[in-house]
């Protein structure tokens, strides 16, 4: 069970306090609350092999070379790659972008795709968010005789690929300031890089692009600080314009207003749909909606992703179910491990993030589509490193990596039975060096009469995410009113939070009022700890982590 801590004060003044929380000095207070372009861009040419790949695709461009961007398939890759596709059409260079089908090729550059690029004509591939692994299939693009410009943000390997040029800010000779940069915020530093240089478009056009960069960067788990959190502020601006048709529709069907868009509404709406695409189709509906200039087909195009995340939800939902199934029979353990051959392995992080909230394990589940290998997703518990966990029976699995809290692995399908036991014994010998306390801490305590300023000075402090977490408050001696369900399948809740004059509402996602340290009943008194942000009137709510 959680137990919960409130900060100690650190000022008395709500932003001044968030901000030294976050480590935050006193006088770089200013400078966080107002992100500058020219100030928090850094030179493009700080970036490894920045100068060699801007000289390669000016030759590219003036012999008239065919290019082809070579992106991921998710919700960072998809971005970079239509940004890059634009920019180098934009400057008169002839451009494919490729995106690999997640289910047949798999993440990465691939020796089929590159021969098929280089039968095209193609003599230049530039990747977006993938590459720096790529040792095998960089050496086979020469021989087809293709130079590979990689910009990446993936951690260096034992072995670096013979690529002509690897951008990553995540190399370990990188002298550029910040490292913190996605797969679309690269790929933006490349186009800033040649336009700097170049100038071939008009004055300050690299800023048009940051709506791209941004949904990368608030799509991929990368720390909303520095650079970042100038791409991601001056990003939403751009957004909140609506000058691509595709997002614009996307943002009406979704009933989003586009001038309350929030990092929220990218997180939580646009990026699911966005990844939909490669988990349940192809990648390239997701790429086509982000640059399709005629309205109608953009219309078209969002109405086929919501069906895609739709169709992504159902399968979701009965894998879930299928799994709290073969959970109800089988034995307890520490670790939540199983598969199917018949399970889809783009769906099953979704899956695993679901499983592991609800039973606070670390949990493994595999799947396999299109190969020999079974490959999955992990989702962690608190106090466990998910790849210390995996490393603990690293002979088991072909391949794995990933973060503290989430990853990925293969394995082959003769040695997935060990793997229950395997991670048993490894998460015991992590349980016996100590697990982490299951603590929670309070930003600050919130009276409810405070919560309508909170809301005004919040938005000063946003985007949220990495390393600028949503502050999260208690709000004491709350009276709990007009508890409903809601939602298709009455899954969500929605509450009337009372103290003395003071009303606001409440909600409470994937939610009943069982769910809580204390169960709720309409005009119990209560305090509430969660987030406060934007309805969809722009009005001030709480979002409710937990009642006590």
């Amino acid at each position: 069970m959680k137990s919960y801590r409130v900060r100690e004060r650190l000022h008395e003044q709500l932003l001044p306090h968030l901000m030294l929380s976050r480590g935050i000095a006193l006088d770089a207070h200013e400078s966080f609350l107002t992100p500058n372009f020219e100030r928090d861009s850094h030179d493009p040419f700080l970036l490894p092999d920045m100068g060699v790949a801007v000289e390669r695709i000016m030759a590219a461009k003036q012999s008239g070379e065919k290019v082809a961007v070579w992106s991921d398939y998710d919700c960072d890759g998809i971005p970079g790659g239509v940004l890059l596709t634009e920019f180098f059409r934009a400057i008169g260079i002839d451009t494919t972008h490729y995106i690999p089908d997640r289910h047949a090729e798999g993440y990465g550059l691939n020796n089929e795709g590159l021969a098929t690029l280089a039968q095209a004509g193609v003599t230049l591939v530039v990747t977006v968010d993938l590459g720096t692994t790529d040792v095998e299939p960089i050496a086979f693009a020469k021989t087809k005789g293709i130079d590979v410009i990689i910009t990446d943000h993936h951690l260096e390997p034992a072995q670096l690929p013979e690529a002509l040029a690897i951008i990553n800010p995540k190399l370990k000779t990188s002298q550029y300031p910040f490292d913190g940069l996605c797969g679309a915020g690269v790929a933006w530093k490349l186009a800033q890089a040649i336009q700097q240089k170049h100038k071939l478009l008009g004055e300050g056009q690299e800023k048009w692009m940051l709506d791209l960069a941004a949904l990368g960067t608030l799509s991929d788990m990368v720390p909303l600080v520095g650079e970042n959190r100038m791409i991601a502020h001056y990003g939403l601006v751009v957004m909140r314009k609506m000058r691509r048709p595709g997002l614009s529709s996307l943002f009406r069907l979704l009933r989003i207003k586009s001038e309350l868009l929030t990092e929220d509404d990218i997180g939580f709406m646009i990026a699911p749909r966005i990844n939909a695409a490669s988990r349940m189709g192809t990648p390239r509906t997701a790429a086509q909606l982000l640059g399709e200039q005629d309205k109608t087909i953009a219309t078209g195009l969002a109405k086929e992703l919501q069906a895609l995340n739709d169709e992504r939800k159902g399968l979701v939902a009965a894998t879930v179910k299928e799994v709290n199934k073969r959970l109800a029979m089988g034995v307890e353990s520490s670790v939540i491990v199983m598969g199917s051959p018949s399970w889809r392995p783009g769906i099953l992080g979704l899956v695993a993030n679901n499983v592991a909230e609800t039973y606070g394990k670390p949990v493994f589940l595999w799947g396999r589509e299109g190969g020999e290998l079974m490959r999955g997703s992990v989702r962690g518990a608190p106090g466990i490193n998910v790849v210390e966990l995996m490393a603990g029976a690293r002979d088991v699995f072909e391949d794995f990596g990933g973060h503290t809290a989430s990853g990925g692995f293969s394995l082959t399908q003769e040695r997935v039975h060990e793997l229950p036991m395997r991670l048993a014994a490894a998460y015991e010998s992590i349980a016996q060096k100590g697990l982490a306390q299951n603590e929670v801490l309070i930003d600050r305590e919130l009276d409810m009469a405070e919560v309508s300023f909170a809301h005004r000075e919040l938005k000063k402090l946003a985007p949220f995410g990495i390393g600028n977490q949503k502050p999260l408050f208690v709000v004491p001696r709350v009276t709990i009113g007009n508890a409903k369900m809601f939602g298709k399948a009455q899954e969500h809740l929605d509450l009337r939070l009372t103290n003395g004059s003071t009303s606001v509402s409440g909600i409470s996602f994937f939610a009943k009022p069982s769910n809580f340290t204390k169960q709720i009943s309409v005009g119990d008194t209560a305090d509430v700890v969660g987030h406060v942000e934007t309805d969809w009137r722009g009005q001030p709510r709480i979002r409710v982590v937990d009642v006590l």
